[in-house]
Parts: C-alpha cells; sequence; structure tokens
C-alpha cells in the first residue's frame, strides 16, 4: 500500500472520536456499545498506532480486547488485516 495512504489511516485511527468509531463499527459490522467505542477511542487516541507494523497492531489489538473481549477483538484483527494486505 502506498506509503501515504498508510500514513492517513494511521493519523485517522490515532485521532478518532468514540462517535466516529462507532460509526465505523456499525458500517463494518462490529456489534460494539457507544461507551465501548468511547472507552476505545480514549485507549488509543494519541498513542500513534502504525496498524502497518505487526508488533504495533498487537499492542492496539491488546488493548482493544482489554475493553472488547477476545470474539470482537478476533473480529477487529481480521478487518486490519485484510486492509494491510492491500497495502
Amino acid at each position: 500500500m502506498n506509503p501515504i495512504i498508510q500514513q492517513l489511516v494511521n493519523t485517522r485511527i490515532n485521532q478518532v472520536t468514540g462517535s466516529e468509531l462507532y460509526q465505523y463499527a456499525k458500517q463494518y459490522g462490529v456489534s460494539v456499545k457507544p461507551e465501548q467505542a468511547e472507552a476505545i477511542a480514549k485507549r488509543v487516541r494519541g498513542k500513534n498506532i502504525n496498524i502497518f507494523d505487526d508488533g504495533e497492531r498487537k499492542k492496539a489489538l491488546t488493548i482493544l480486547s482489554q475493553e472488547l473481549g477476545p470474539e470482537l477483538t478476533s473480529k477487529l484483527n481480521q478487518l486490519f488485516e485484510q486492509l494491510v494486505l492491500k497495502r
């Protein structure tokens, strides 16, 4: 994937709000509550996570698993992998 696109995706992830994250979750069929989306956004915002780096993506998924549990985290990982494989 183009490095500029990667940077845009990472910037978007690192600046996401809870309401935006909730809308993305609905768009991609991920079942989260608005409160969960807000908690996740607070935990990842400003962390400069690069989802195109395997180690950093795992770090983000660890953060997410604490809020969502293993089943939803697994689904998010599948979505991340689909995005990363488009590089």
